[in-house]
Formats: structure tokens, sequence, C-alpha cells
């Protein structure tokens, strides 16, 4: 566990399945501290020295986006970092490096004086890296309480081995949802009611959205015709789906 997560309170290194939440700077100090904290993360999963510095690259990359297009004015606080481990849905574990922050848009219109041929260089290096596997969806911060709305921007590189998570999560179905529904309401999403359907605990809330574990995978459905299923050791992903989905429903133009 590197210094930064211990200072943040997380119990857990990347190997074991989490999700390192790390807070970032509003300042010009973001992208370095960007850097250590996930260079600090990194060397129990067996990455090769060139994806290293790719990661590092993209890290620096998305948190100087963070900084130029989306720390307020008065420069509070805001911006997180957030790393951890996700099935790539084709059977192999892939890491995945987001940055949130509180400006719900993409991006802010330009304003007098701003050289918009700048704008989105930094992303196309990481659209390059990445080889596509980036993107951005809207989310609730985890660090702050209350969580608050905001965006996640993100990418994924393939890790070179499975790293295995199941001894970490609750792997039956009952204890398995319980653990999900505190994850979402952690993230400010209180209208997921859990009920019984069979004898089995389901979450129910806005849009008919429902969610259930089935099969050892999480699974869920809604009004909207938006439908997910995840094994239950992606249980970070699941939750962050989930929080998306809501956060949608909320407000379809965010989508």
């Amino acid at each position: 566990m590197t210094k930064a997560a211990a200072m943040c309170g997380i119990p857990w290194r990347l190997e074991n399945g989490g999700c390192a939440a790390l807070p970032l700077p509003a300042d010009t100090s973001i992208a370095r501290v960007a850097r250590a904290h996930v260079t600090g993360l990194l060397p129990a999963l067996g990455l090769s020295v060139g994806d290293v510095d790719d990661i590092t690259l993209m890290v620096s990359e998305l948190a100087t986006n963070v900084l130029q297009h989306a720390t307020s004015r008065d420069g509070s606080p805001g911006a997180e970092l957030w790393v951890y481990q996700r099935d790539d849905g084709h059977g192999r574990d892939e890491l995945v490096v987001k940055t949130f922050d509180t400006l719900r848009g993409w991006r802010p219109p330009a304003g007098p004086g701003d050289d918009v041929l700048d704008h989105g260089r930094g992303l196309e290096i990481v659209e390059l890296l990445a080889r596509g596997r980036w993107g951005h969806h809207p989310t609730r911060s985890r660090l702050r309480t209350p969580a608050v709305p905001g965006k996640a921007t993100w990418f994924a590189l393939p890790l070179p081995h499975t790293v295995r998570r199941r001894h970490v999560w609750r792997v039956d179905g009952p204890h398995a949802t319980r653990d999900l529904h505190a994850l979402i309401v952690r993230r400010g999403i209180v209208h997921l009611t859990p009920t019984e359907k069979s004898g089995q605990p389901v979450l129910h809330g806005q849009g008919d959205l429902t969610v259930w574990c089935e099969a050892a995978s999480f699974r869920w459905c809604a009004r909207s015709g938006a439908v997910g299923c995840l094994p239950i050791t992606d249980i970070t992903e699941a939750c962050e789906q989930i929080v998306q989905l809501c956060e949608t429903l909320d407000d379809p133009e965010r989508g």
C-alpha cells in the first residue's frame, strides 16, 4: 500500500480487488501527485516498464485535463483519482484509471483568450495509448461525504495476467447483493430499496431499475431498456455502472 493510500484510510492493495480513491490537488501539482499515486500502486500487477510509462503519461494527461477544464475558479477541492481492476468482457483483467471532477458537462465553452487548438490534445494521447479504451460518463464522488455528482474520465489497459480477487468479496447471492447495495448507498444513491423476490434480496428503484444476483453474477435492468451483467468479483465495476445508470436516469441529457 502506498503512503497516499494509507493516509486515505484504504486498507487493501490493488490486487485485492477494490478501488483506490485518492484526492487530487486543485493546482499545478495535480499531474505530479496523480503520477505518484499510480506508480505506487502498480508494482504488484506485473506490468512491463513500457506499460507503466504509458500509464503514468496517460494519468498526467487526465489530471491536466481536469485542471484545465474542470477545476473550480476558487481552487476548491473535488478532483479524485480512482484505480481498480475489472474483467474486460473477454475473460481478461484490465486496469482502469479514472479522474473524477465535479463538472457535469464534458467540456466547458472556450472563454476569451482560450487557445481552442490546445483543448483535447492530451486526450488524443490517451486515445492513442489506450487504443480507444477510454471515455467519460456521469457518476458520483467517492471521497466526499455526502457524495456529489460529477463525471469520470477514464482509460483501461489489459493486465498481463489475471489477478485473483475472489477472496475479497462474499460470493453468495444474498450477501453479495447487500455488499453491492452498501457500496451504492455510499455513493449517494439512496433510492434503490432492498426488497425480496422468491426469497432472494433485490434492489428496486427509480425508472423501474432492478438489481439482483443470480448465478454468481450481478444483473440489472431498467425501464429505459438498459441492462447489465457482471460477475460478483467485479463488484467495483458493477457499482460504478449502476451509479452511472442512476445519474443518467435522473437526467437523460447527461447520459
